[in-house]
């Protein structure tokens, strides 16, 4: 849908622009903005008769450049995944709720260094979004490189996902140095399932 996006933006407009407007938007936690996904996805959406080629353009010293457009079937398409993407919920996949279900095969003392460090990167990468966001200038439009102003709310809705995360990570701390569970190296109870 981004890449669409964009296409619908920027039209006709080079994957090189596409690429380089999605990283404008503080993106790459969230997709992948590499290259070859970028052009992957530009290719499938031509295939898929959601974006046409509208020209080739051959500058000095670069290699030749697709420019693409969106089509009427990639307006309706993009106009879909919007709308859906607003009025539905969908949930990632998260490998820590994986982790969550086999955490009794780890030491306690492991998973609460773990879960410390879990806290540190997160921490971290809230640093990340704070100072990135407090880089956007009022009223940016995305012209001249500038990041766009609504990429604030990207960065807002990254920042509370974390503090959340923070939140439940700190609780879980607790609960476990309070003694919550029984892990690898405790003793069992009688009928307990994983003795």
């Amino acid at each position: 849908m981004l890449v669409l996006g964009v296409v619908r933006i920027f039209q006709p407009v080079h994957g090189y622009d596409v690429r380089r407007e999605l990283l404008s938007w503080r993106l790459e936690g969230w997709i992948n903005v590499q290259a070859g996904s970028i052009y992957s996805s530009l290719k499938t959406l031509e295939r898929d008769g959601l974006i046409s080629i509208t020209g080739h353009e051959k500058t000095d010293g670069r290699p030749e450049r697709t420019e693409y457009a969106m089509t009427m079937e990639g307006e309706k398409t993009f106009q879909q995944m919007l709308r859906k993407a607003w009025w539905q919920v969908e949930r990632g996949t998260e490998p820590i709720v994986a982790a969550l279900c086999l955490m009794p095969f780890m030491a306690r003392d492991e998973l609460i260094a773990a879960l410390q460090a879990r806290l540190n990167q997160l921490d971290g990468e809230t640093n990340e979004i704070r100072f990135a966001r407090d880089s956007i200038r009022d009223g940016a439009t995305g012209a001249n490189g500038d990041v766009p102003e609504h990429v604030r709310e990207i960065m807002d809705f990254a920042a509370t996902r974390l503090k959340a995360d923070m939140d439940w990570t700190r609780q879980f701390v607790r609960r476990l140095k309070d003694g919550a569970y029984t892990f690898a190296n405790e003793p069992r109870s009688i009928g307990d399932p994983m003795g």
